[in-house]
């Protein structure tokens, strides 16, 4: 921001009061300054020399201080007054009250405004009576009434409850993780949450990402995988990749799959292949652990599906259909333990299209078409608890609310993934040893007719 008659008036307008609150004891220089200047020679030489020696300092000062940080800091003082003394009004206006015993109204108190950037905390107190949900139903009306972009409530507890209001959304703009990023065996980096704070994926629950078209759940596919080039590269991580529109999505990425399959019987045959693996690793450990620890030896699988409904519902093929469901039902609830993890997305999140939807424990709900959608992919307070996937803009690809196992949604948005990142990685951090999916080809004794056909043979007898 460049210098301007204005930000210099409105930096002394409040610069001058502070001063004159501090800086008293300048009174007494002043009036020694003063006497000083009636002593011939001497006495206005000193006068001279502690004036010039002000100035240089303030003109120091004018030159080389920080304008926006200053303007800032006033804005927010000028905010947090405005907030809090509209808040109780406010609070009344939007039946954020009870009554006593005595029918006097008791209204939702709010304590000293606290700033993080563009975001203020305002602790809210509110009165026995209402809920947690009462003040998340409001958020969108007080975003509104303090000309916020959102609003969000945090914490839990009655007695601990606050409103994050912002003012500027720090996931509104996409942007880009740098390649190599280091992995801590828990979780992957993904992106930002709402905060700013980074946004980390445990690996280990059952991921179900679900989302409309367009609204990013290729971010979430290549920041896992981009996450995980090291551990891949070092044997400790194996990600089995299923990608049913043909390869479009992963196929760049082809180097960092061990195993890959892009039609219907390789994507079944590899779902089987990992359920009889699973149960072989299960059958090693059992009575010498009860949980699986990565090792070269025995690499943890991340079984990757890109467009899980392909498989679960518009397979034509009904025994395919049937076999690929066993196995995702037995992958889900059986592989956790031993180390096997299924990471799918889908675009349609009903109970019809994903019949074993409710074995994964980590949702992740991407822009979705309404409410109901939402219920189904975070639950059914989700939406109550502040999850508004169906209110996600179309123009914000990666943004989402995630469900963990403990603890309420939160918003993120994951990292953008350059296409010349995606071939670097599979280029540079290449699984070591990539196996093909091997389809059986089973005889059978009679060629299958349509249901209620007979022979003529069978005809005739009858």
């Amino acid at each position: 921001m460049g210098w301007s008659w204005r930000l210099e008036r409105a930096y002394w307008a409040g610069e001058i009061p502070r001063l004159w609150r501090r800086g008293w004891w300048m009174l007494l220089l002043i009036f020694i300054l003063a006497m000083f200047s009636v002593v011939p020679f001497i006495g206005q030489l000193v006068a001279w020399l502690c004036v010039g020696m002000a100035g240089v300092v303030v003109l120091r000062r004018i030159l080389a201080r920080d304008l926006d940080g200053v303007l800032h800091r006033r804005w927010q003082e000028q905010m947090g007054k405005w907030i809090f003394s509209t808040w109780p009004g406010l609070a009344r206006n939007l039946r954020l009250e009870v009554r006593d015993l005595k029918g006097n109204p008791l209204v939702s108190g709010a304590g000293h405004p606290q700033w993080d950037g563009w975001t203020c905390v305002l602790p809210i107190a509110m009165p026995p009576g209402l809920a947690r949900e009462d003040l998340v139903a409001a958020t969108g009306r007080i975003a509104q009434a303090f000309n916020a972009v959102r609003v969000a409530v945090v914490g839990e507890r009655l007695d601990s409850l606050a409103l994050r209001i912002d003012y500027v959304d720090v996931l509104a703009h996409p942007f880009v993780f740098p390649l190599g990023g280091t992995w801590d065996g828990k979780s992957v980096l993904m992106g930002f949450a709402h905060g700013g704070d980074d946004w980390r994926l445990p690996i280990g629950p059952h991921t179900l990402v679900a989302g409309a078209s367009g609204s990013g759940k290729a971010s979430l596919v290549w920041g896992l995988l981009l996450g995980l080039v090291q551990p891949i590269h070092s044997g400790l991580v194996e990600v089995w990749g299923v990608d049913r529109k043909g390869g479009m999505e992963l196929a760049m990425g082809r180097g960092l799959l061990t195993r890959f399959a892009d039609d219907a019987q390789r994507s079944v045959a590899l779902l089987e292949d990992a359920v009889a693996q699973m149960q072989t690793r299960a059958r090693q450990l059992a009575g010498v652990t009860r949980q699986h620890v990565a090792s070269a030896d025995s690499p943890a699988v991340i079984v990757l599906i890109d467009e899980l409904a392909a498989l679960t519902s518009y397979e034509t093929d009904r025994d395919l259909l049937r076999r690929a469901n066993a196995a995702i039902a037995t992958l889900a609830s059986q592989g956790r333990a031993v180390g096997f993890v299924l990471f799918a997305c889908l675009q349609d999140p009903r109970k019809e299209t994903l019949p074993a939807r409710g074995l994964f424990t980590q949702t992740v709900g991407l822009r979705l078409r309404d409410r109901l959608e939402t219920a189904m992919v975070l639950g059914g307070g989700a939406v109550a608890a502040g999850a508004l996937c169906h209110e996600i803009p179309a123009s914000t690809p990666g943004v989402a609310y995630v469900l963990p196992e403990i603890g309420p949604p939160v918003r993120v948005r994951a990292a953008f993934a350059e296409d010349e990142q995606i071939t670097e990685a599979s280029r540079t951090y290449a699984a070591p040893n990539p196996r093909p999916v091997e389809v059986l080809e089973k005889q059978n004794d009679r060629p299958r007719r349509p249901r209620g056909s007979r022979t003529k043979s069978e005809g005739e007898e009858s």
